[in-house]
C-alpha cells in the first residue's frame, strides 16, 4: 500500500509483479495519471479492473463534490470531470485564478504531423446562453478550434442555439464533422458513459504536461 501514491511508480511495480495493490492520493489529478500509467503499460484488460474509490458515481455524489465550501475541493470536481470525460488524456489548468474561463486543454491529431487543442470548461451552478458565449471568445483567444462545456445542471435551449452558432470543425484525418462547441452534462458523463470521441494526440499532450508541470514548480519557487 502506497498512501501518498503520486505517479504512481509503487502501483506500476506491483502490478508488474502481479502482486494486490492499494494506491491513495489526495488528487484526482494524480489518480488520473496513475490510471493513464497503468493503461499505457499492461493495455486496458488491467486498467478496466482497477476499482477506484473516492470519486463521483451519481448525481448525488457529484453535487456533494461540486458544492464543497472549500474551494481546493470543489476544484477537485472539475479535474474528475475534464479527465473522466477526455479518458484521463487532458491538461488540466493550474494557474488557479487566472484560468480565464478554461480550466483544461486536450490536444488532438489534425493531419499526420499536426494538432489542434479543444479547451474545456466546467460549470457546477447556474447557466445560460452567456456562459457559451464566453467560451466562444476563450476559443478564439486561445485559437482553439473546438471547445467543450461540461455543466452540471440542465442546459437550456438558449445555450444550445449558442453553440451551433458556433458552427461545425471539419476533421479532415477523421473524415467528419465536429460541432464547435460542444455541450456535455455531468448526468450523461456518469449514466450514459459519454466521452470525447475524437482521437487525442498523447506526443503533444505529454510534452504539454511537461511545461506545465515546470511552469507550476516555477511559480512555486517565485511565490516562496
Amino acid at each position: 500500500m502506497d498512501a501518498y501514491c503520486g505517479c504512481g511508480t509503487t502501483v506500476a511495480v506491483a502490478q508488474a509483479m502481479e502482486r494486490k495493490w492499494i494506491g491513495i492520493d489526495i488528487t484526482y489529478q494524480s489518480i488520473a495519471l496513475i490510471l493513464r500509467r497503468l493503461e499505457d503499460a499492461f493495455g486496458n484488460a488491467v486498467a478496466d479492473k482497477i476499482k477506484v474509490d473516492g470519486i463521483p458515481r451519481d448525481m448525488a455524489s457529484a453535487q456533494a463534490l461540486a458544492n464543497r465550501k472549500d474551494e481546493r475541493v470543489r476544484k477537485e470536481f472539475e479535474k474528475w470531470a475534464v479527465l473522466t470525460y477526455t479518458n484521463n488524456r487532458a491538461v488540466i489548468n493550474e494557474k488557479k485564478g487566472a484560468d480565464a474561463g478554461i480550466d483544461g486543454i486536450a490536444y488532438f491529431r489534425t493531419t499526420a504531423t499536426d494538432n489542434a487543442k479543444i479547451v474545456l470548461q466546467v460549470k457546477s451552478g447556474s447557466v445560460g446562453r452567456g456562459d457559451v458565449a464566453r467560451l466562444r471568445g476563450d476559443m478564439q483567444r486561445e485559437s482553439a478550434p473546438m471547445a467543450v462545456l461540461i455543466t452540471l445542471q440542465p442546459p437550456t435551449g438558449p445555450m444550445y442555439t449558442e453553440a451551433k452558432g458556433a458552427g461545425l470543425y471539419k476533421h479532415e484525418l477523421m473524415g467528419r464533422n465536429y460541432d464547435a462547441i460542444q455541450i456535455v452534462t455531468i448526468q450523461d458523463i456518469l449514466e450514459n458513459d459519454k466521452r470525447l470521441d475524437i482521437p487525442l494526440s498523447l506526443e503533444v499532450l505529454k510534452d504539454a504536461q511537461a511545461k506545465m508541470t515546470a511552469e507550476t514548480i516555477q511559480m512555486n519557487l517565485d511565490g516562496e
